[in-house]
């Protein structure tokens, strides 16, 4: 029997959420403009045989914060998604404060943008958030088994 798990990722626009469900996704066009997401997103990644990712890409303006709630409720899992710069890390924490006891479900952060100047070590973040961090380079594909790994990992 499969088992499906919801996994929402949330964060600010254009720290790379919609291009980590693309990657997790096995889509191959991960291109490096923004095109922001409005309202939702969905996308789906098996780490195993019998274990199935349900994505959620949910839009970050704020004009959509309102919806947050709503589109959380069932998640095994949150991935608070940040690109590395210290000011966008500054400014998630508000998120992750937000929703890190969020109805049982685990929470970690992704640290996204990790190949730009200035990126913030992943350590340094996780030690920030208080919650495990994963350092990524969404537009990459060889970051996509890592990542694999990483949740098939969370969830064993």
């Amino acid at each position: 029997m499969r088992k499906i798990v919801k996994t929402a990722l949330i964060g600010y626009p254009g720290v790379g959420k919609s291009t980590l469900v693309k990657l997790l996704s096995g889509k191959k066009n991960l291109n490096t403009s923004y095109d922001p997401t409005i309202g939702l997103d969905f996308g789906t990644a098996s780490l195993k045989d019998d274990f199935q990712l349900s994505l959620w890409d949910i839009a970050g303006q704020e004009q959509f914060e309102f919806l947050w709630d709503s589109f959380l409720r069932g998640s095994s899992l949150i991935c608070v998604v940040t690109d590395s710069s210290t000011e966008n890390v500054k400014k998630t924490k508000q998120i992750l404060n937000k929703y890190k006891n969020y109805q049982g479900a685990k929470v970690i952060a992704i640290a996204n943008k990790q190949d730009t100047d200035g990126a913030m070590d992943p350590k340094e973040i996780e030690r920030y958030f208080g919650v495990e961090t994963i350092g990524m380079v969404a537009v990459d594909q060889d970051n996509k088994r890592a990542l694999f790994n990483q949740l098939t990992r969370i969830f064993s």
